[in-house]
């Protein structure tokens, strides 16, 4: 946890005891509870369609991360996170999907989410907390990250440029 977290823990801490999570893409339209969102990530565009991404020790990635103790909706942790991470202010942001997990258990009430959201950038108000900005292209985006979810991530931030710029 850094410094700019203290005082604001996350909503619900990741467990250090080796547990190992299944992730599963919801369906469109599926909205969970909040209260059981624990984090939220943004696939940010400039007006021209490139992504505003963030790269840290892990690589190259979305802005986001877990919702902090009293956020009270996924609009409020997404834009805190794109400012945290990527120094920029948000426009309208758009619900994209949802990551299922069973990090915590099986059952409906131990389920967990991971939402995605999308929309635009308003402005680049600073520098990020941690790490470093890049605005680059879709394509640019998919080859340089890494993770072991990749094409589900790529399926997202395809879907994401094709619900911000339908047209």
């Amino acid at each position: 946890m850094t410094c700019s977290h203290e005082g604001r823990p996350d909503k619900r801490r990741t467990p250090k005891d080796g547990r190992r999570a299944n992730f599963r893409l919801c369906e469109p339209g599926f909205i969970p509870p909040f209260a059981q969102v624990t984090s939220v990530s943004v696939v940010a565009f400039t007006e021209c369609g490139e992504m505003v991404a963030t790269e840290d020790k892990r690589g190259i990635d979305l802005p986001g991360g877990h919702v902090a103790e009293g956020e009270d909706s996924c609009e409020q942790t997404a834009r805190r996170e794109s400012l945290e991470e990527a120094g920029v202010t948000m426009l309208e942001l758009s619900f994209l999907r949802a990551i299922e997990s069973d990090l915590y258990g099986s059952s409906p009430d131990e389920l967990t989410y991971m939402v995605i959201m999308t929309g635009i950038v308003d402005m680049v108000v600073g520098e990020p907390q941690e790490g470093k900005r890049h605005v680059i292209s879709v394509d640019e985006f998919k080859a340089r990250h890494q993770s072991l979810r990749m094409s589900m991530l790529h399926e997202l931030v395809d879907a994401a440029h094709t619900a911000t710029f339908r047209s």
